[in-house]
């Protein structure tokens, strides 16, 4: 059983005629002279494959499509746009203004966001035709530089006899080689083996598939080969001839300017010789008049620092003299105040009547006692005579 065999890989060359209108495109840009106004200069594949920086190349865009309608229109103001605009309403606005132009769009719009691809490019091959429509370009039949074939050279006889000398030392050389050759080699080359017919081994439905699926890869695009270089040779001979127009113009303003700026410098240093010789004497006053001022200066600093720290000294014994002042004020207030003496008296008035309040006290409870002194002799007096009296009667009954 044979394997399946693998899938086909999808074609790189799919975006060859992508590639090929970007370039057509281009070469009719060049015919605009877009170089000149537009000033950005473009590659062969600049909207074919998407950039680095996806959003320059969406600006890119735009102002390229800007030039182009403003060529194709001749009015500046027939298709602008805001910087403030979003994609979607550039490219809105893009799309009125080529269908305005009898463009037949067959693709989303939302394709022209993405600024590479075969609807960007499509876009612009048809404004770069609408453009040199407008200025009346016609491509001419291309002039071919006839070749001139050189002479041919008679031989000469010299030049037959070194020939000759180097085929025999070339005829010297393959003799000592097969000389040191060695015969294992020999037998080898002579064998049957390298003189028989070459077979394949290789199934021939698997070569077909290997080659359905490599093919694709291999091929190439000759439309393409050659263009870049010729827009370099053009380009090189458009600058060859501008340099060449520009080269006298500017090599006589540039000797006119050389000889003014020589004239005006030898002037300055026949001035600056003057100057120097008429202000001498002031040139030395100042000098003289700058070194006393240095020597000020320094005398300047020198009584700045000085006074910076005597200042430092005199603000700390202000704080001193300050403590000073508060210690005598408060000890002078507590000198001159009366308010103790008074507290005293006071004082005094209250120990005075509070004695008094004692001593009427002290003869309250005095008195107390000495009556209840009194009361308990009577008292006892009033028993010894209750006892005599009961012994009296005692006798009288007896």
């Amino acid at each position: 059983d044979m394997a399946d065999p693998a899938p086909r890989a999808e074609a790189p060359t799919s975006l060859s005629p992508v590639f090929a209108m970007n370039e057509d495109t281009l070469d009719k840009l060049k015919c605009l002279n877009y170089e000149k106004d537009f000033r950005k200069p473009l590659t062969a594949c600049h909207f074919a494959l998407p950039a680095a920086n996806s959003s320059l190349q969406f600006q890119d865009f735009l102002d390229l499509v800007v030039y182009l309608i403003s060529r194709i229109k001749r009015d500046a103001d027939f298709f602008k746009l805001d910087k403030f605009d979003d994609p979607n309403t550039s490219v809105n606005k893009m799309m009125l203004a080529l269908r305005s132009l009898d463009y037949a769009s067959d693709f989303p719009t939302s394709k022209l966001k993405a600024a590479h691809g075969e609807a960007v490019v499509s876009v612009l091959d048809f404004l770069t035709t609408k453009a040199l429509e407008a200025d009346r370009f016609v491509f001419k039949m291309p002039k071919h530089n006839e070749t001139i074939e050189p002479d041919e050279v008679e031989p000469d006889d010299d030049a037959v006899a070194d020939d000759d000398e180097i085929e025999d030392e070339v005829e010297i050389a393959e003799e000592d080689n097969t000389m040191f050759q060695d015969n294992n080699d020999e037998n080898e080359f002579y064998s049957k083996e390298n003189h028989q017919i070459i077979e394949s081994n290789v199934d021939p439905i698997e070569w077909k598939t290997e080659l359905e699926r490599v093919g694709p890869r291999l091929r190439t695009n000759a439309n393409n080969v050659g263009k870049e270089w010729r827009s370099h040779i053009n380009q090189t001979i458009k600058h060859s001839e501008q340099i060449s127009t520009d080269l006298p113009t500017t090599e006589s303003t540039l000797k006119i300017i050389n000889n003014e700026l020589s004239t005006a410098v030898e002037k300055m240093k026949t001035k600056e010789k003057y100057l120097q010789t008429s202000f001498s004497n002031l040139i030395n006053e100042y000098q003289t008049i700058k070194a006393e001022l240095s020597e000020i200066e320094e005398k300047h600093s020198v009584a700045n620092e000085n006074v910076t720290a005597l200042t430092n000294d005199l603000s700390t014994i202000a704080e001193q003299l300050a403590e000073v002042k508060g210690t005598m004020d408060s000890r002078g207030s507590s000198m001159t105040d009366t308010s103790p003496l008074v507290n005293i008296k006071a004082a005094l008035q209250d120990i005075k009547v509070e004695i008094n309040n004692f001593e009427l006290r002290i003869g309250v409870v005095g008195q107390t006692l000495l009556s209840q002194q009194t009361n308990a002799t009577n008292n006892e007096i009033s028993v010894e005579g209750d006892d005599d009296d009961d012994l009296l009667d005692d006798d009288i009954d007896i």
